[in-house]
């Protein structure tokens, strides 16, 4: 971090007001225009970020080679036919025996169903490689393996379809009963298989985001993160981004991913099937004779390819607009969420308009946002409707001609129809999944904000020239300590204005030293150095370990719970008896709630701040630390209660070494020392250490 060594600065810039206060509303469009659009660039960013979990790129690269093989494997055609001529030779059997081979098969599929699952699970529970990644590649294949059995279905189903209504149009009743049989098979089989592939990538979505949410969160609460990442004014909404974004990228990714294996594969096999019932086309344009082979297949193509681009030109603003949608709507949420933190304080103060305001301001920046939307929603529907129902009538227009000519039969047309929309959808899925893509690269784009902004952390964390330094010797020292103020400049470089200079400070074991100075002087931010939450100075700080300091801030945390788990947090409720919370309670007057220790309740909401402190002094009376420090504790009591509290505390916990923060003067009885912070003429504060 870089300090500013002129520290003459205005005090006001600390705490900014609200960027909606006074402020224009953004130019949503401009803003649309900002955003990243280098589509090339964001795709490598997705495939690095989906690396941590499936063992890096190599592993996506072998992912790759595999399914290439697995492609080639399934789709060779004499490992194919000889499946495909047992299938066609127990159906020929029917007649023979009409349901023998119909469930001799259906058994077949279950058995190997069962068979695959039996030795995913093996391997899993009974291998050295029962890892987390196990579970991703097995489930991965499982889904690859059942989308081309989803696939070669098709293609048969296609085959089928030939001969099925052809046999409809020569009214052939004997073999019409077979071909129901037949498609009875088919279509069970396809059910099968089309349930599970997503079954089972429905599982490995779910893993995925279980690995992505505890490596998110485990980074976002260590260390300090989360308060850290508030300090230095870094990504809005981080909450949203671990408990949404995550949840939305791996759904999609997870989606688009097997999605575009099974558009691949149908690509390949569908192709084949409309090869083969193309025919070619032999016309004269201004009297050139023009010859197309394979004409049908080349139409399709052709007409998927020219779709796709129209809805690419129309559509890919929905990237930009979808990103801004969630930021603004992550903002207004989080508008509402502060009202309800400090919905007492707002009312008091009488500022509901004002909430109401920025409410409006919110809400008309995601209107406006909206709009945008709605009007790039409406061409895109426009233009997939258009391709979707000119698909209907185009494959008839184009096959009807060899009908009538009398190149293909009656059941011939039906396969063309079949195939032609197969192929079809196969070859749109660009189109189909392009919202989708829009979505991936707007939660991959909140994602990688954050991670990029805990990352910022760490580097401060890491050039913070203020060490913090345990020892078992005992007491506290400040050595050559310089704290500063976070404060970002007109290009946004984060620099350190200095707030307390010069400071060294010895706190031995059993002191009582209290804090004073003006507000702003900071009080708070010795206390916060001490525990080690401020990387913002310079200097040496030498503390105990951390199991022996307690410290009590103006606003103690209530967690929602019973009042056992708010008494002891951040311990588990088990850890002391009934007895011992009674007695905390007792000794900070609030022995009224012990008969409420197992009732659940938000604390914050039902106790007022003057109770919220005396319970943070139950935790003091449960906890025994040897060093306490207080920072305004006791500032929502009334006089004769905080005594009350500090006498107790002192006769319960005589041997304690005790900072205490505070205005009140009543309270230097209490102390032996004193550390006064006054201006020092420069912009920042000296400490003033006397005897009391």
């Amino acid at each position: 971090m870089t300090f500013n060594k002129n520290p003459h600065h205005n005090s006001s810039e600390l705490e900014p007001k609200p960027a909606w206060i006074d402020q224009p509303l953004p130019d949503v469009a401009q803003n649309e225009r900002n955003l990243d659009n280098n589509s090339l660039a964001k795709f490598k960013d997705i495939l690095r970020f989906a690396s941590q979990y499936w063992g890096g790129m190599g592993a996506l690269v072998v992912m790759a080679v595999l399914i290439v093989m697995l492609i080639f494997v399934v789709t060779n055609d004499t490992l194919y036919e000889s499946v495909r001529n047992y299938v066609i030779a127990s159906n020929d059997a029917f007649h023979n025996n009409h349901w023998a081979g119909f469930f001799k098969r259906v058994g077949a599929v279950l058995a190997l169903g069962i068979l695959v699952f039996v030795l995913y699970q093996g391997l899993l529970r009974y291998t050295k490689f029962g890892t987390e990644r196990v579970h991703a590649w097995g489930l991965a294949f499982l889904v690859l393996i059942l989308a081309t059995v989803n696939v070669k279905i098709g293609v048969e189903l296609i085959n089928w379809s030939g001969d099925f209504w052809e046999d409809v149009k020569n009214k052939d009743v004997p073999k019409f009963i077979p071909g129901l049989i037949l498609f009875s098979q088919l279509a069970f089989s396809s059910i099968i298989a089309g349930t599970y592939r997503i079954f089972f990538s429905q599982l490995l979505q779910i893993r995925w985001r279980t690995w992505l949410t505890e490596k998110y969160a485990t980074r976002y609460f260590s260390d300090n993160r989360f308060y850290h990442l508030e300090q230095i004014h870094g990504q809005d909404n981080p909450d949203q981004r671990i408990a949404e974004d995550l949840n939305r990228f791996t759904e999609m990714a997870v989606a688009l991913f097997f999605g575009f294996y099974l558009a691949a594969l149908s690509v390949y096999e569908y192709s084949k099937a409309m090869l083969k019932l193309s025919g070619d086309l032999d016309t004269t344009v201004f009297g050139y004779a023009i010859h197309i082979p394979f004409y049908m297949f080349w139409t399709v193509v052709l007409y998927t390819i020219f779709g796709s681009l129209a809805i690419h030109l129309i559509g890919r603003r929905l990237v930009k607009i979808n990103v801004l949608r969630e930021r603004y709507n992550a903002d207004f949420r989080y508008h509402l969420i502060r009202a309800r933190e400090y919905a007492e304080g707002i009312s008091f103060l009488q500022g509901e308009a004002h909430h109401l305001r920025g409410a409006r301001h919110f809400f008309t920046v995601i209107r406006a946002n909206w709009y945008h939307y709605m009007w790039r929603i409406k061409y895109l529907s426009f233009a997939q409707s258009i391709y979707g129902q000119a698909g209907i009538i185009f494959p008839v227009i184009v096959a009807v001609p060899r009908y009538f000519s009398g190149a293909i039969n009656f059941g011939g047309v039906m396969q063309v129809l079949r195939a032609f929309g197969e192929l079809r959808d196969a070859l749109s899925w660009f189109i189909d999944n392009y919202s989708t893509w829009a979505e991936l690269r707007g939660s991959s784009t909140r994602i990688f904000n954050l991670d990029n902004d805990l990352n910022r952390v760490d580097g401060v964390q890491a050039k913070s020239e203020l060490h913090v330094v345990e020892n078992n010797v005992g007491g506290v020292a400040l050595t050559h300590a310089m704290l500063a103020r976070p404060q970002k400049n007109a290009q946004g470089q984060l620099l350190g204005i200095p707030q307390v200079v010069g400071l060294d400070w010895q706190i031995s074991s059993g002191d009582r030293w209290l804090v004073t100075g003006a507000s702003g002087s900071g009080k708070s931010t010795i206390l916060r150095a001490i525990a080690d939450l401020w990387p913002f100075g310079e200097g040496r700080i030498d503390v105990p370990t951390k199991g022996k300091m307690l410290f009590l801030p103006q606003r103690p945390y209530m967690p929602v719970g019973t009042l056992r788990e708010a008494l002891s947090y951040p311990d588990a409720p088990t850890r002391f008896n009934t007895a011992a919370y009674e007695t905390a309670l007792e000794m900070s007057r609030l022995a009224h709630l012990s008969a409420r220790l197992d009732e659940q309740n938000n604390w914050a909401w039902l106790l007022s701040g003057g109770e919220q402190q005396r319970l943070s002094f139950a935790r003091l009376f449960l906890q025994r630390p040897q060093y306490v420090f207080l920072d305004e504790a006791t500032s929502a009591l009334d006089e004769e209660n905080e005594l009350a509290l500090y006498r107790t505390m002192l006769e319960f916990l005589p041997d304690m070494t005790l900072v205490s923060v505070s205005h009140h003067p009543q309270l230097r009885a209490f102390h032996q020392h004193s550390l006064h912070l006054e201006p020092n003429g420069t912009g920042g504060f000296r400490a003033v250490k006397s005897i009391i």
